[in-house]
C-alpha cells in the first residue's frame, strides 16, 4: 500500500508504508494511531498473525471461484 484512499488523503498527508496491529506506519518514519480502519481490521488489528495465516493457507487452495 503506497496512499490513503483517495477520500481520506483529503484529510491528511500521510503516505502509508505498513501496518501491524492498531498502528500505521508512515514513509515518513512517523507511526499513526489508526483511527481510520474498516470493520475488517478494527476487531483483529492489521496483519493479525492468525488472520495472515488463513489467509496463506486459503490461496494456496484458491483464490477465486464463482
Amino acid at each position: 500500500m503506497t496512499s490513503l484512499s483517495p477520500v481520506l488523503k483529503q484529510a491528511t498527508p500521510v503516505v502509508v508504508d505498513h501496518a501491524l496491529g492498531s498502528w500505521i506506519f508512515g514513509t515518513d518514519g512517523e507511526e499513526y494511531l489508526d483511527f481510520t480502519t474498516g470493520i475488517g481490521v478494527t476487531s483483529t488489528g492489521h496483519c493479525h498473525p492468525k488472520v495472515v495465516a488463513a489467509a496463506r493457507e486459503q490461496v494456496g487452495k484458491i483464490i477465486h471461484a464463482q
